[in-house]
C-alpha cells in the first residue's frame, strides 16, 4: 500500500506545475526554490548574529521573552534571523502565513527537519522519542486565510523526521499579537493559551514550532504550559526569529553565547 501511495503521490507531483514558494518560478519538485533563491537563502542563513557572530541557524541567542525560559538549556533555535531587506526570505515567509499554496510550507518543513535530525544525531536522540506540537492559530485569521501555518509546518516535520505529531493547545481571544506591544503580548499570550481537553503530556519530550518568533511571548506561554503539565523537555524551534533590539538592553547579559549544539544540553 506504501508502494502505491508514493506512486500516486510522484504522478500527482508531476501533473501539477510546481512553483518555486519565492519568486514563482517553475521548478521540478514542489517544495522547492529555484536555483537563484537557493542561493540568496542560504545566505541568509549564514549571516552572523549580530551579538554571538555564530551564523542564524545555529545561533541560540534568546528573544526578550524567551530569557528567562532558559534553565535546563531550554531555548529557541531558528533557521534564519527576520530581515526585510532579503526579499527571497521575506516573500516565502508571506506565502506561508497567508497562501494556499504549500510549496513554502514544505520547503521550510525540509528545512526545519533537516536541523532537527541533525541535532538528534549529535546528542543521541531517538526521533520516535519525541513529539511535535506548535502554538494554534486564532480562529478570525484561520477564517481569513484559510491555513494555520504552524499546524502545517508541525505536522510535515513529523512526517519527515518520524517525530509523533501531536495537537495540545487550544486557544481563545480575538487579539492579534502582531499588533501589540511586547508587555501587551504577554499577557495576551498567557490569557490566549491552554492545555486542550484530554491531552496527555506527562512525560514526553516535546519540539514546539511556530513560523516566526518576535518577542517570544507565544512560545514562552506555550512552553510553560507544558512543563507545569509534567512534559519532561520542551524546546523552541521557528522558521525565523527578530533578533532583541530597543533602547537600554546590554547584549552581552541578555544573550546566550553558547554554540548551537547547546540546544539539547539539560
Amino acid at each position: 500500500m506504501g508502494r502505491v501511495k508514493k506512486l500516486l503521490y510522484d504522478i500527482a507531483e508531476r501533473l501539477v506545475v510546481s512553483k518555486c514558494p519565492s519568486c514563482g518560478a517553475v521548478v521540478r519538485r514542489s517544495g522547492t526554490m529555484c536555483g537563484d533563491c537557493l542561493e540568496k537563502y542560504r545566505e541568509e542563513k549564514e549571516r552572523p548574529c549580530p551579538f554571538c557572530k555564530m551564523p542564524a541557524d545555529v545561533c541560540v541567542c534568546s528573544t526578550r521573552g524567551l530569557y528567562y525560559c532558559r534553565q535546563l538549556g531550554k531555548t529557541e533555535r531558528s533557521l534564519v534571523f527576520y530581515t526585510r531587506e532579503n526579499e527571497v526570505f521575506n516573500n516565502a515567509l508571506k506565502k506561508l502565513k497567508y497562501s494556499s499554496d504549500r510549496g513554502a510550507e514544505k520547503f521550510f518543513a525540509r528545512e526545519l527537519s533537516r536541523e532537527i535530525l541533525l541535532i538528534f544525531a549529535e546528542r543521541g536522540e531517538l526521533a520516535a522519542d519525541w513529539c511535535v506540537t506548535f502554538p494554534p492559530r486564532r480562529k478570525a485569521a484561520l477564517r481569513l486565510y484559510g491555513v494555520d501555518q504552524s499546524k502545517g509546518l508541525a505536522k510535515r516535520v513529523a512526517k519527515f523526521t518520524g517525530m509523533t505529531f501531536e495537537s495540545v493547545f487550544s486557544r481563545k481571544g480575538k487579539t492579534a499579537q502582531k499588533t501589540l506591544g511586547a508587555a501587551a503580548r504577554k499577557v495576551n499570550a498567557d490569557s490566549a493559551f491552554s492545555l486542550a481537553k484530554g491531552a496527555a503530556i506527562k512525560g514526553k519530550k516535546y519540539i514546539l514550532i511556530d513560523d516566526i518568533v518576535t518577542s517570544g511571548a507565544t512560545m514562552k506561554a506555550c512552553q510553560s504550559i507544558l512543563l507545569a503539565h509534567g512534559a519532561s523537555a520542551a524546546f523552541v524551534l521557528s522558521v525565523s526569529k527578530t533578533p532583541m533590539r530597543g533602547a537600554g538592553y546590554d547584549p552581552k547579559k541578555r544573550f546566550n553565547k553558547r554554540s548551537g549544539k547547546a540546544w539539547f544540553n539539560t
